[in-house]
C-alpha cells in the first residue's frame, strides 16, 4: 500500500498556482495569503500564511515573497516527489501510507528551501496546500497523510481566559466553557509584578471555589515567556502558591532562550515559542522537566510540528495543538494535525477565535460540535477550493 501511495502521490504536476491576499487588520499590518495549487485534473490543494504582529519571526513582506517565488518554483517543477528530501530516501516504501505522501511534500519543497528558510508561515501555507492535494489524490485526510491510522477518533478543546480581567470574569468565562462541555480552561497569566501575580493566583483560586464540574476542569496556565529564571523557579516551586491550584502546566514560563535551565519543577512546565528556537527542543527534551510541547504549525511549519509532536511523544512529554490565531484553512489544517499524531493529544487550542471574523466565512469542517474537533470523512483538508 505504501509503495502504490508513494507512486501516485509523485506523478503528480502542479498545472495551476497561485496566491491570493487578505488585509485581516489594517491597523497592525496584518496581512493573510492562500496558496491555491491545482493538479489540472479539478483538484485544488490550499493552504493559509497570516503572519502575527509582533510574534511570527516573519513579516507580511517576507511572506509574500517567498510564497510568491516558491508557487512559481512548483509551477514549473516537474512531477512531484522527484527530489528526494534529505534523508528521506526510500521513505515512502519504507513507512507506508503516511510517509509516502510526507516524503513527497518534503521532496516538492527542497528547490525552494532556502527560499523558505526563516519564513515558517509560507512554509505552512506551502506544506498544507501539497497535502491537501495529495491526499484529494491518493483519498486520505491529511491527518491520515501525517500519521496513517490514528488510535483516537478526536480531539477536546480547551477554553481560554485572562487572570489580569478578575476573579468574576474568570469565573463566568469558565461557567459559560463548561456549559459548551469544554473540560480544560487555559488562563492567561499577564501580571508582571509580585502584586499582580498574587492578584491572578487569587482569581484563580475563587475560579478553583466556585466553578466545579464532577468529572473535573483541568487547569492550565500560560506565562508567555514573562517571567524571569527566577520568578519561575520560585512561581513553580514546592512552595508556591499554584500548587494548591492544581495546575496541569505553566505554558513558556520564561522566555524562549531560557527554557532548557529549567529543569523538573515542582508545578509542571511546556514549551511552546521555544520550540521555534533550532535545537531547543532536543535540549528541552535533555534537559528534563518538560510537561508538554503546545505546537503551533502556522509559526514552526506544519511537518516541522509533527516531528516535534512525534519525538515529544516518543519521549513521553504529552503534546498540544494551537492555532495561531489562524483564518479558517489554518484552523483546519492545526486541526488535521491534532488528528495525525501517533497517540491523542491533550484538549488543544483550538477552538473557534475572533481572529476567524476577519476572514471571508468558512466552515471548518474539523470542527464537530462544541467541546471537540474530528475527522472529516474526506480526503485531504475536507474544505472547498478558495474563492475569496
Amino acid at each position: 500500500m505504501g509503495g502504490e501511495t508513494y507512486e501516485r502521490a509523485r506523478g503528480l504536476r502542479v498545472a495551476s498556482a497561485a496566491v491570493d491576499e487578505a488585509v485581516l487588520d489594517a491597523a497592525r499590518g496584518r496581512r493573510g495569503f492562500v496558496v491555491s495549487l491545482g493538479d489540472g485534473a479539478g483538484r485544488t490543494g490550499i493552504g493559509e500564511a497570516a503572519p502575527l504582529p509582533g510574534f511570527s519571526r516573519e513579516d507580511a513582506e517576507s511572506c509574500a515573497r517567498a510564497l510568491g517565488m516558491a508557487v512559481e518554483a512548483l509551477r514549473g517543477a516537474g512531477e512531484l516527489g522527484e527530489t528526494a528530501a534529505p534523508g528521506s530516501e526510500g521513505a515512502g516504501l519504507s513507512q507506508g501510507t503516511a510517509g509516502s505522501v510526507v516524503a513527497v511534500v518534503r521532496g516538492a519543497l527542497v528547490p525552494v528551501a532556502a527560499v523558505l528558510d526563516g519564513v515558517p508561515s509560507a512554509r505552512f501555507a506551502l506544506e498544507t496546500a501539497l497535502l491537501d492535494l495529495l491526499g484529494q489524490r491518493v483519498g486520505l485526510s491529511i491527518a491520515a497523510c501525517l500519521g496513517g491510522a490514528r488510535p483516537y477518533a478526536e480531539v477536546p478543546v480547551n477554553g481560554l481566559a485572562v487572570a489580569a480581567d478578575g476573579a468574576a470574569a474568570l469565573v463566568k468565562t469558565a461557567q459559560a466553557l463548561v456549559g459548551r462541555g469544554v473540560r480544560c480552561l487555559k488562563v492567561k497569566m499577564r501580571g508582571r509584578d509580585e502584586a499582580a501575580f498574587a492578584a491572578e493566583v487569587e482569581a484563580l483560586a475563587v475560579l478553583r471555589r466556585e466553578v466545579e464540574v464532577p468529572e473535573g476542569l483541568e487547569l492550565r496556565l500560560d506565562a508567555n515567556g514573562a517571567w524571569t529564571e527566577d520568578e519561575a523557579r520560585r512561581r513553580l516551586s514546592p512552595g508556591s502558591p499554584l500548587g494548591p491550584l492544581g495546575v496541569r502546566f505553566v505554558e513558556q514560563p520564561v522566555a524562549p532562550e531560557l527554557l532548557d535551565r529549567l529543569g523538573p519543577c515542582a508545578v509542571p512546565w511546556a514549551a511552546d515559542e521555544s520550540l521555534g528556537l533550532e535545537g531547543m527542543a532536543e535540549r528541552v527534551c535533555v534537559a528534563g522537566g518538560c510537561a508538554a510541547f503546545v505546537l503551533k504549525p502556522a509559526a514552526l511549519g506544519l511537518l516541522r510540528a509533527h516531528a516535534l509532536g512525534v519525538m515529544a511523544q516518543e519521549k513521553g512529554i504529552a503534546v498540544v495543538v494551537t492555532h495561531f490565531m489562524d483564518g479558517p484553512i489554518g484552523l483546519a489544517a492545526a486541526c488535521e494535525l491534532a488528528l495525525g499524531l501517533p497517540r491523542a493529544p491533550l484538549a488543544c487550542g483550538l477552538d473557534a477565535h475572533a481572529g476567524l471574523a476577519a476572514w471571508p466565512a468558512r466552515e471548518v469542517p474539523q470542527r464537530r460540535g462544541e467541546a471537540v474537533v474530528a475527522g472529516t470523512g474526506r480526503a485531504g483538508l475536507g474544505m472547498a477550493p478558495w474563492t475569496g
